[in-house]
């Protein structure tokens, strides 16, 4: 099949692929059915075409179709799992306090509830569910593992470390310098807040810390019914009318079944793509909209005559960093004033730095267990081995139940982490450039949806490049980290 053949069905089968994955996730459909999707595109995913796509990866299009056609390859292989483990977590209910609380829905009720022996005893229950599931989910990553070989690489992470230039030896160094520069100011903070939420550190957990994230005191900041206008006034500021985006959709309605988790669909990129949020109150809610919008302005504002390849495929670290940037907005006292209408900021920003801390730290230890975990010859004992590092990093008590829950294929946490770094290198240009509010600069919306236009053409070190850097950079990351918000 030539590669304009064979990248039109990529679209197509994206696009079913996508809306499918949206109408789940969505809560529109209890089941999510994909195998029939996959049985339409067979000759995609067959190994003649894996093989072709992989002997011509000389081509930047070629290796990014290449990437596309052996994930495809692997996801077709494990789609039956796939659906059983989703559809199972979907339907799944917890019996807490008299009633039959949605597996989905726990996350959100634990992070409010302020007892902390409730909260605790949510956590166990959730628990129980999640391992409930762990031998479909270990089944999944042996078979995942096994394909990789297959496909003639040595391991794993050694076949998205190549297909997906994520260069993880570089990026596994520059992660031990971010836990060793940034622990003793974490220790000290985690410290404060647990003692201020009478949380004894002896017991605390990752449901603390979600319920500390949550932090209710600042509810009054970000009120529900404001999420729509900020996100409407501070897309306003850089030059862009979201109603009037006819190729962008908002979906912020309540459903049982919707995802707790936040994400942003691009079914047709440019012309159909979704923002999905499901609400649960606070500041998070608007880091969540934040954060998906900025992916969904990259779509929206992708080149529509860009090869589908570098429209739907590509580097994800470049569109997560400017999911980043925007989320990050949060972190402005500038932002927070003018479109939030808040001055007394300064115990909110601290609470923003502990929190974006916590978060570096807690990626920077995924990514050590995950290269452990994808190298290892069988998963006994690896539960452990999470729980420990994880632990180690944030340090509240993290359970080994869900050291494959918490697991994103193709090491996705490479990109969030290449993406943290890169963010960090674009917000330095968009101040040297626009200045403290560049968000209410039409200058820096032009600025920014030049690079939107790009699509993910080019990878996040080549994009760094582009912004006169020498390619990625952990250390203003790191800098951001240690120093003093207020």
């Amino acid at each position: 099949m030539r590669v304009q053949e064979y990248s039109q069905q990529v679209e197509a089968f994206l696009a079913e692929l996508v809306a499918e994955v949206y109408r789940h996730d969505a809560g529109l459909k209890s089941e999510l059915e994909i195998s029939p999707i996959y049985a339409r595109y067979p000759h995609l995913y067959a190994r003649p075409a894996v093989d072709q796509l992989l002997a011509s990866r000389e081509d930047r299009a070629c290796r990014y179709l290449a990437e596309f056609a052996v994930s495809g390859f692997i996801a077709n292989e494990l789609r039956e799992l796939t659906e059983e483990i989703s559809n199972s977590e979907a339907q799944a209910t917890i019996e807490w306090q008299g009633d039959r609380l949605p597996y989905r829905q726990a996350p959100i009720t634990m992070a409010n509830e302020p007892d902390l022996t409730r909260r605790h005893d949510l956590e166990r229950r959730t628990l129980a569910e999640t391992a409930r599931l762990n031998p479909l989910r270990a089944q999944r990553l042996r078979l995942a593992h096994k394909l990789a070989r297959q496909l003639g690489f040595p391991d794993y992470v050694a076949l998205y470390d190549t297909l997906g230039e994520l260069h993880l030896p570089w990026l596994a160094r520059q992660i031990e310098g971010l836990l060793a520069r940034t622990r003793a100011r974490h220790e000290e903070d985690l410290a404060a807040r647990l003692r201020a939420g009478d949380i004894p550190a002896s017991e605390a957990t990752t449901g603390d810390w979600s319920f500390l994230r949550r932090a209710q005191e600042y509810d009054s900041l970000f009120p529900k019914e404001q999420l729509l206008p900020a996100l409407t006034r501070t897309l306003a500021g850089l030059g862009i009318d979201l109603h009037a985006q006819e190729w962008l959709h908002v979906d912020v309605e309540e459903r049982p079944l919707k995802s707790p988790r936040a994400f942003c669909a691009p079914i047709r990129i440019p012309q159909d793509v979704w923002l999905v949020i499901r609400p649960h109150g606070g500041h998070d809610d608007y880091n969540s909209i934040l954060h998906e919008a900025g992916h969904a302005e990259h779509f929206t504002h992708t080149g529509a005559d860009l090869p589908v390849a570098y429209r739907h495929l590509g580097d994800n670290s470049v569109t997560e960093a400017y999911a980043f940037l925007f989320g990050n907005l949060q972190k402005s006292p500038a932002w927070l004033r003018d479109v939030m209408g808040a001055t007394e900021v300064a115990d909110y920003l601290a609470l923003n730095a502990f929190t974006e801390r916590y978060m570096l730290r807690r990626y920077a230890a995924k990514l050590r267990y995950e290269l452990e975990l994808h190298r290892a010859r069988d998963l006994a004992g690896v539960d452990a081995v999470y729980a420990q590092y994880l632990g180690q990093a944030v340090g509240v008590r993290v359970w080994p139940e869900n050291f494959l829950f918490d697991l994103d294929d193709g090491f996705y946490v490479a990109n969030y982490l290449r993406a943290w770094i890169l963010e960090v290198q674009l917000r330095l240009v968009l101040l040297r450039e626009f200045g403290q509010t560049w968000f209410a600069k039409r200058e820096a919306g032009a600025y920014l949806r030049d690079l939107w236009s790009l699509g993910q053409q080019f990878t996040a070190d080549e994009l760094a490049q582009r912004l006169g850097y020498q390619g990625l950079d952990a250390e203003p990351l790191i800098a951001s980290l240690v120093e003093d918000p207020r």
